[in-house]
């Protein structure tokens, strides 16, 4: 059961049990409110307050459709007084008789779902109109039906009318409840995707050291993929990190994670340091069973890289002379698991020409139909073949082939990182 049927289900015993305990001629009134709501569906929004101020928060002139729909909804209650009750209205009164019932629903529906009180004259107003018209306009000359013909159309009017007024209030109610639950879910996952490519953008930079080209895919919306290009004093850091799961959650969690991680190294701590410290703090904003790996290397130049890696997938490093890939791996724990956990940095060596792959555990553990994993050796393929191409082309050929080879199903994050000197 998720977390949202639990919550519905405590609240659907609270409710019971506060019924349980009001007196009877309580129950009656909810009873009576609950029928007043099915014939007369713009009366809801007078006790239930949640209803209107979501119909207070939409715009009047974004209203026009409903409002619309409301007028012709209830201007069938001209027809229908003209079917049970055989008025005989000529055309024009027929017409005149169901505007006026139209207009009074939209006037009752401004002033009760948007609690606009000053139009209670209007209204006033409107049903005495409505009751002058019924009794006052002239009627035509009677149909000559049979009893039972005449019994049958009265019959089907009032079912007619029945139906109106139930679909009505259906449809209020899921616009009330589903619908604005939708509403509010959409504009925060719209919220979150703009953040998500706020904090986690495409990143394309070049020095006279490095060129570097990384982006992220999440798997939906949003993500828990970082990827970052952090200055500081003592060289340049690109890191690439994976929290875990999924959603706005995870993508709650990276956001805190980058900030720590740029908040630590504009302080000149050490590579090491900062992913300790940052290890450190993790658990006190975050459930406890969420974590995060990471991924990081720092150019200070004279052909040496440090890297780190905390429970992340190894670095792939490309050696343009040899046209190799070799992978750099460590064994350290994830961050967050634990709050006090030492972490350790390490040296490579490398060319002018090699290039450096960073990425998450959603690039090699993509299956395709058979369950078989794209893995390192997939990339290593890719990376070896392509390997003197130009970056963009080379996350180009890797996303096309990771396209082609399985579905998305988790983040897909590259950080590629080429060394010029």
């Amino acid at each position: 059961m998720s977390e949202g049927d639990k919550g519905r289900q405590v609240r659907t015993s609270l409710m019971t049990i506060r019924d349980s305990r009001q007196p009877a001629w309580r129950k009656v009134i909810r009873v009576a409110l609950s029928m007043a709501q099915i014939m007369v569906p713009m009366s809801a929004g007078i006790l239930d307050t949640k209803e209107s101020r979501y119909w207070q928060g939409v715009p009047l002139r974004r209203m026009a459709w409903v409002l619309s729909a409301l007028f012709f909804t209830v201007a069938a209650w001209g027809f229908f007084l003209d079917l049970t009750e055989w008025k005989g209205w000529p055309l024009w009164a027929l017409i005149a008789v169901a505007s006026s019932f139209g207009t009074t629903g939209v006037v009752l529906f401004v002033t009760v779902r948007r609690r606009v009180f000053q139009l209670i004259p209007v209204l006033a107003v409107l049903i005495m109109l409505n009751f002058y018209a019924v009794k006052r306009l002239p009627h035509g000359p009677r149909i000559s039906l049979s009893d039972a013909a005449r019994d049958r159309v009265a019959l089907d009017a009032i079912f007619i009318m029945a139906s109106i007024l139930l679909g009505y209030r259906l449809f209020l109610f899921f616009i009330s409840t589903q619908g604005v639950e939708q509403i509010r879910t959409r504009a925060e996952l719209d919220m979150a995707y703009s953040m998500q490519q706020m904090l986690v953008p495409s990143i394309t930079h070049r020095t006279d050291s490095f060129e570097l080209h990384g982006l992220s895919a999440p798997s939906e919306e949003v993500g828990g993929d970082l990827v970052d290009l952090i200055a500081t004093e003592s060289g340049w850091l690109a890191c690439l990190a994976d929290v875990s799961g999924h959603g706005i959650q995870a993508s709650l969690l990276m956001g805190n994670l980058k900030t720590a991680l740029r908040l630590g190294f504009a302080q000149e701590q050490s590579l090491a340091g900062v992913i300790a410290a940052v290890g450190k703090i993790l658990p006190a904003v975050k459930p406890p069973e969420m974590y995060a790996t990471f991924a990081g290397l720092r150019f200070a130049g004279s052909g040496n890289v440090e890297y780190l890696i905390a429970g992340h997938p190894a670095i792939l490093h490309y050696r343009a002379i040899s046209r190799k890939a070799e992978r750099l791996g460590m064994e350290q724990f994830p961050l967050g698991l634990t709050g006090d956990c030492a972490y350790a940095s390490a040296i490579a060596s490398y060319d002018p020409g090699d290039l450096f792959v960073l990425l998450s555990d959603g690039v090699i553990e993509t299956e395709d139909a058979r369950g078989m994993e794209f893995g390192f050796e997939g990339v290593e393929r890719v990376v070896v073949r392509h390997g003197t191409d130009p970056l963009q082309k080379i996350m180009n050929q890797l996303m096309s082939e990771l396209a082609e080879f399985g579905n998305r199903v988790d983040d897909q994050t590259i950080l590629l990182v080429r060394a010029l000197a």
